[in-house]
């Protein structure tokens, strides 16, 4: 660290400092306006196998195309400012035409840019119930990350309509 350009200031009793951060935070919640984020997040997926990119090992035949499975689709980055309040929004098509719900596993990683889901850690699933099989492949859902609390707060839901499927990932749990 060049200290001509910055301080650096180390409290006594670091212990005490997280708990005065805290309950500042609890008191006047505008205090914290911005988050950095510890970890990538996304959801595994599955894209167009391209032998360039994708190892064989991945490749799957779904209804007579090529895929590639464990797909990471990044929704936030490792390192990336987050806004108090500011909601990613992601749409994912569906996989199969005949399914009536989409599965979409949220992972996460120390990696800025991971490629594939296959060494990172799964949080949770969310299923989505998409009852409508009438349009085929030509279904999305929506997934909404939203940082407006202490947690990350996951929202997934059939972009033609039905309820929202709601999770929430604890940011003060040391396992998280």
């Amino acid at each position: 660290i060049d200290q001509t350009r910055c301080r650096v200031i180390r409290p006594k009793n670091p212990s005490l400092a997280i708990l005065k951060g805290a309950l500042m935070y609890g008191q006047n919640r505008e205090k914290i306006v911005t988050r950095i984020s510890k970890y990538t997040y996304g959801i595994q997926c599955y894209t167009p196998f391209d032998p360039s990119k994708h190892p064989e090992r991945l490749k799957k035949i779904i209804d007579g195309k090529e895929m590639c499975g464990k797909i990471f689709s990044k929704i936030i980055s490792a390192g990336d400012q987050v806004m108090l309040g500011q909601v990613i929004q992601k749409t994912y098509n569906i996989a199969r035409p005949e399914r009536t719900e989409i599965s979409l596993p949220i992972f996460r990683s120390s990696d800025p840019n991971p490629k594939f889901t296959c060494d990172e850690e799964e949080l949770i699933t969310i299923k989505v119930p998409m009852p409508n099989t009438s349009k085929g492949f030509d279904r999305k859902a929506m997934v909404q990350m939203d940082f407006s609390s202490t947690k990350i707060h996951f929202k997934a839901f059939d972009a033609d309509g039905g309820a929202p499927v709601d999770v929430d990932i604890q940011f003060h749990n040391t396992s998280q």
